[in-house]
């Protein structure tokens, strides 16, 4: 059944506000993300309807991935000029605008992030306006400036009591000597790893140590 045409978003709610900055901080949000996180008791048609309008605004795009398991596909959201724009104002997420992203990377990367993102909902509001995915780390951290030797996260944030929390995600296909790089890079740091249900034994065995947060593949 074809989607039903909506006329542009004319005036950004709270919500949306909270939207544009959670894309901001995260560079992909999937449909279940922001439905879970602000629509969760609604029909999938009442979030639908409204990101329809914000895209038709400008504020934000829709693209459909590859998801892990060949045949299943990801409904997935970045910003877009008018979002970003927002979200580099007063009232935005707060960012350098070299850290703000309007498009949300490959098939595989985004799929990468949506899931590292699944941290990002867990944490308090404090602690997400320190969150900083892989990309922005390594542009601040001047990887792409030629500073070599730097493993970087695929994702970092401060805790509530200040501590530094590196996040890495593994979708099933690091093989032993990634993991064992990473873990090691990693060594000393409170780390959070997020993999497929199961994944998290050769995790540990292969050397990660810390907080495994795993998830069902769809599909």
């Amino acid at each position: 059944m074809p989607r039903k045409k909506h006329s542009k978003a004319k005036q950004v709610t709270e919500r949306d506000k909270s939207i544009l900055k959670d894309l901001a901080r995260c560079r992909v949000l999937s449909f279940e993300q922001i439905k879970d996180t602000y629509w969760p008791a609604a029909k999938e048609r009442t979030c639908q309807d409204r990101l329809d309008q914000l895209q038709k605004a400008g504020y934000i795009k829709e693209y459909t991935v590859q998801a892990e398991k060949p045949g299943a596909f990801l409904k997935v959201y970045s910003l877009e000029k008018t979002g970003k724009r927002w979200a580099n104002s007063p009232e935005g997420a707060g960012l350098d605008r070299s850290i703000v992203f309007i498009h949300p990377g490959k098939s595989d990367e985004i799929i990468h992030q949506v899931r590292t993102n699944q941290v990002y909902f867990r944490l308090s509001d404090k602690e997400k306006a320190t969150w900083r995915i892989g990309d922005a780390l390594e542009i601040e951290l001047g990887v792409f400036k030629g500073r070599s030797g730097v493993v970087v996260p695929d994702a970092s944030y401060e805790s509530d009591s200040g501590e530094e929390i590196l996040v890495e995600t593994d979708c099933g296909k690091y093989t032993p000597r990634q993991i064992k790089e990473k873990a090691t890079a990693f060594s000393g740091k409170k780390t959070i790893w997020v993999c497929p249900a199961g994944r998290e034994r050769t995790l540990a065995k292969h050397g990660a140590k810390g907080e495994f947060i795993t998830y069902k593949v769809a599909g």
